[in-house]
C-alpha cells in the first residue's frame, strides 16, 4: 500500500495527525485555492468529485514540466471537458521538453464514448502518450496523479472520489514516479488509442 514519508513538515498548528497513520491532514477547501505547487505541503483528504476536480484541475494549470497519470479509465467527469483540455494541450505545447504520460487500465469507455484527451493525444502524439497497462496492473485498486515530480493525487477507489493529495511532498512523488516508470514500460500502445479516424 501507498505510504506517505515522514519527511513531510506541517507548521500550521490546524493539522492534527492522523492516529496510526505518518501524515496529516487538512480538509477545508479554502487551503486549497492558494495551494502552489512546489511549494504547499499540506496532506488534503478529498471525499467529493467536485474537490477532486478542483484540486487537479489546479494542479494541471501550474504544471510546468510533466504530467503523469495511472488511471481506471480517464473518468469523463473528471478529464473530459473543456477546463481540464485546455490545461493539458496547454502544457503539452508550453515546450518541447514538457510532456504528459497517461497508463490505463481500460481504454474501452474512452474510445468507445470518445474523449477531449484521447484526441488531444492524437493530434499531439510528441507530447500526448497513452498505453494500456499489462495484465498484471489491470486490477490495481489505488491510482495516481503526479505533477512536476512534486505534487501528487492517490484516487483510492475508481468509483469514488475518495482521495488524498499534496502539491509538494517531493519524496514521496519520487516513490510513485518510479511505480509510474515501471508500469510505464511494461504497458503497451494500442491501435484504437492511435487511429485518428472513426
Amino acid at each position: 500500500p501507498f505510504q506517505l514519508d515522514r519527511h513531510l513538515l506541517f507548521k500550521d498548528k490546524e493539522y492534527t495527525p492522523v492516529s496510526g497513520t505518518n501524515y496529516y491532514t487538512v480538509t477545508a477547501m479554502q487551503h486549497v485555492s492558494n495551494a502552489l505547487l512546489g511549494k504547499s505541503d499540506e496532506i488534503i483528504d478529498i471525499h467529493n468529485h467536485d474537490d477532486f476536480f478542483q484540486i487537479l484541475l489546479l494542479m494541471s494549470q501550474q504544471s510546468r514540466r510533466n504530467i503523469l497519470i495511472f488511471s481506471h479509465s480517464l473518468d469523463h467527469r473528471i478529464y473530459d471537458n473543456e477546463d481540464m483540455y485546455t490545461a493539458l494541450k496547454e502544457l503539452a505545447i508550453a515546450s518541447r521538453h514538457t510532456y504528459i504520460k497517461i497508463l490505463l487500465q481500460d481504454a474501452k469507455p474512452m474510445t468507445t464514448r470518445g474523449h477531449r484527451l484521447l484526441e488531444l493525444s492524437r493530434h499531439l502524439s510528441s507530447h500526448v502518450a497513452i498505453r494500456l497497462a499489462a495484465k498484471e496492473h489491470k486490477d490495481i485498486l489505488k491510482t495516481f496523479i503526479l505533477v512536476d515530480d512534486c505534487g501528487f493525487i492517490i484516487h483510492d477507489n475508481p468509483h469514488r472520489y475518495d482521495a488524498r493529495c499534496s502539491f509538494n511532498a517531493p519524496l514521496h512523488a519520487r516513490d510513485l514516479k518510479e511505480k509510474f516508470t515501471d508500469m510505464w514500460e511494461r504497458g503497451f500502445e494500442d491501435n484504437s488509442l492511435r487511429r485518428l479516424g472513426l
